[in-house]
């Protein structure tokens, strides 16, 4: 919007200038470049016009004629040049609009269209606040905010329409939400779970019968979940949140168990077989003695929904999505694990029914949608804040290209003299043609075994068959193997308390939550943990994000961080 004089214009200055075309030429250099070269003069000077690759330029100008050019100066073979400027009434003279560009749409043709047809536009759009409130707050209009988002007289007027239109989005998510929680408060639950004196004895039973004692913040949001669930007038829409490690599956577990004596159903879902798996046998585990029946349904391993119990407890991956019908007819309690690894409709997939089912998700790491929605009130919230006693912080560093070998040393040397475990975790299968640098775990486990002779490795990813899977994850429970090399696979649901090492390699592939996700398979016993960065990335923004996740290990913290460089995505689907 800085108009000036030639004879004024500064380096490295962001200006428009007005003038006559002087010349206009297409020149070809010797390396096969085609460069577009101009002169422009006023009253005070001249100044060169230079763009690269462009030769269609030579039909927009006619030598003679005026025009304005808007541009950033620089001095090239020692004279002012404008590289690349942008000509024409729609991009110069005044603060422009950028509009996200593609093939064949720029936003020089966007701020052309838009100006156009804005005012036309604008006679369709009425206000949504009422005036009371419009003046109370100094706010501009709905329209004149439109209008100078995209067409900005100055630079007040422009920060006065950001600030109306932020102010309106904030409203409208706001009130999306009131009007999702008040649709969902309409609905009867589809079975009405009661907690007698008989259930609540059996119960507390169970939970004495526990190798371990329940902490007071587990005890907490055991108690919210029962109010809730034993609630006949609402349905339940209950977020649990809670660090990696702190206890989150035996609220579900319990969950379950108060639906099973109440002749009802429980869905389980997780978002990996690992983890359905690992579910599985946590509840075989602890409802032995109590012969509750558990099923585990998953694309391997089919199941007749037929002869299920009306008490029974499914344990599922998203293959119980694709048996919505059979499903929903009598599912009382649905629990959602990870519930940030499944999509927005994969989620709600019951939730077109009149009478649902009870819900609850559960996370480790909130992503930012979860904490938008939880902020904005549509979910109910517990948090369990608090670690199991005797648990060590995780130890995280972010290792330096040149001492990679330096650490792998250290970690074969306490492996041979601990006798713990480690995994090693690559981002890909295999090598991906376009990003070679990213680190595969078939390569890196063929270059592990030279690096660790005296080790025992396997390796684990997604294409290995079900089975042999099974029998990898055991061998490396019993300790029979000592380093677990794999992908992302592993993230959630494997739990070996004797693996204590962890190597992330390619680190800055993995979003934040995924990186404490895995941090999270260790520090699950007694001994100290440590989690190792690797990556050859020298990007700053990649370098602070890493640094971040080296400095903290709080799961909400790590969120509020993503929240922050992401921005909380899409609220509603």
């Amino acid at each position: 919007s800085h108009i000036t004089s030639i004879i004024n214009a500064q380096e490295n200055e962001n200006i428009t200038i007005k003038g006559q075309l002087l010349n206009f030429q297409n020149i070809f250099t010797r390396s096969h470049k085609n460069l577009q070269k101009a002169t422009v003069a006023d009253k005070t000077g001249q100044i060169n016009l230079l763009w690269f690759n462009q030769p269609y330029l030579s039909k927009n100008f006619k030598v003679g004629e005026n025009y304005s050019f808007a541009g950033t100066v620089s001095v090239f073979q020692g004279k002012k040049t404008m590289i690349a400027p942008v000509s024409g009434k729609y991009s110069t003279g005044k603060i422009i609009a950028i509009y996200p560009e593609t093939s064949g749409l720029t936003s020089n043709w966007f701020r052309k269209t838009i100006q156009t047809f804005l005012p036309q536009l604008l006679n369709e759009v009425k206000e949504t606040l009422p005036s009371s409130i419009i003046k109370k707050h100094s706010l501009s209009d709905l329209k004149d905010s439109l209008y100078q988002i995209h067409c900005p007289q100055n630079s007040q007027k422009l920060e006065t329409a950001r600030y109306r239109l932020s102010l309106q989005e904030i409203l409208s998510i706001q009130a999306q939400s009131w009007l999702i929680k008040k649709d969902w408060l309409t609905k009867s639950p589809k079975k009405i779970l009661k907690n007698t004196k008989i259930f609540d004895q059996k119960i507390k039973k169970l939970i004495s019968s526990l190798p371990f004692k329940l902490t007071d913040a587990q005890t907490k949001v055991w108690q919210e979940t029962k109010s809730d669930i034993t609630n006949a007038k609402k349905v339940t829409n209950r977020l649990i949140q809670g660090d990696v490690g702190s206890g989150k599956t035996i609220i579900a577990l319990l969950a379950c168990y108060l639906t099973h004596l109440n002749n009802s159903l429980s869905l389980f879902l997780a978002p990996t077989e690992i983890l359905a798996q690992q579910h599985f046998a946590t509840f075989q585990k602890f409802f032995k003695k109590l012969k509750v029946p558990i099923f585990l349904l998953t694309s391997s391993n089919k199941i007749k929904l037929d002869d299920i119990p009306k008490n029974a407890i499914i344990i599922a991956t998203h293959a119980a999505i694709y048996q919505k019908t059979a499903i929903q007819k009598d599912i009382a309690l649905l629990i959602i694990d990870e519930q940030h690894k499944f999509g927005v409709k994969q989620r709600s997939f019951l939730g077109d029914l009149k009478n649902l089912p009870h819900c609850l998700t559960m996370t480790a790491t909130p992503i930012p949608r979860t904490i938008s929605l939880t902020l904005l009130g549509n979910l109910d919230i517990s948090v369990i804040d608090t670690l199991p006693k005797n648990r060590l912080p995780i130890k995280t560093f972010l290792v330096h290209p040149q001492k990679v070998s330096q650490c792998y040393s250290w970690i074969q040397n306490q492996i041979l003299t601990t006798k713990c475990q480690a995994f090693i975790v690559c981002p890909f299968i295999d090598v991906s043609e376009t990003m070679q640098s990213v680190k595969s775990a078939k390569v890196e486990f063929e270059k592990l075994k030279e690096i660790f002779p005296k080790l025992k490795l396997s390796l684990l990813h997604g294409k290995i068959k079900s089975k042999d899977r099974e029998k990898i994850i055991s061998d490396f429970q019993k300790n029979k193997t000592n380093i677990l090399v794999t992908t992302p696979i592993i993230e959630v649901g494997v739990d070996i308390p004797n693996s204590t090492i962890m190597i992330i390699q390619s680190a800055e592939r993995f979003g934040l939550s995924q990186l404490h996700q895995l941090r999270g398979r260790v520090g699950r016993g007694e001994s100290q943990s440590y989690c190792y960065l690797f990556t050859e990335s020298d990007q700053d923004k990649a370098q602070n994000r890493l640094k971040f996740m080296e400095k903290h290990g709080n799961g909400l913290k790590i969120a509020e961080y993503d929240l922050q460089i992401r921005g909380p995505g899409e609220t509603f689907s």
